[in-house]
């Protein structure tokens, strides 16, 4: 059984109305509910979980960059971009996979940017997983 809703906010939140091109979407439905087998309790725990780790990584990945520590920044990174996969999360994956490799490769010079940048998008990230959870149970966007 696939867990559909075809509400427009819902969709709204999944891809930006500018565009449908892969690089516009904020989240991937399938590859988020083929990560649970479709089960959508399921789906709500690793999103709680998410929400409750995603501040801390994002904590460490700025303290690792203010305190110029390219192993700090490299593992919270590649941990973020792990958590962000399982939503298919794309931009925010790559700007995680962006400063992980940076890391690893000791060039932190312009990371304070690519934190931002980061944040940014786990932001946009978070805020369309709350809307699809939200539309999947039927209740109403808060206004």
């Amino acid at each position: 059984m696939h867990a559909r809703n075809s509400s427009p906010s819902v969709a709204a939140t999944v891809n930006t109305p500018a565009s449908s091109s892969g690089s516009d979407q904020i989240l991937d439905c399938k590859t988020m509910l083929g990560s649970v087998e479709n089960d959508l309790g399921l789906l709500q725990e690793l999103v709680e979980i998410f929400f409750a780790e995603c501040p801390g990584l994002l904590a460490q990945i700025r303290a690792g960059v203010m305190d110029s520590n390219p192993e700090t920044v490299e593992r919270s990174a590649h941990t973020l971009k792990g958590a962000l996969s399982n939503f298919g999360a794309l931009r925010a994956c790559e700007a995680a996979r962006e400063l992980e490799i940076r890391s690893r490769e000791a060039r932190l010079e312009d990371a304070a940017e690519l934190c931002s940048r980061l944040d940014a998008e786990v932001a946009v990230a978070c805020n369309a997983l709350s809307d699809y959870l939200r539309g999947v149970k039927g209740e109403r966007p808060p206004r």
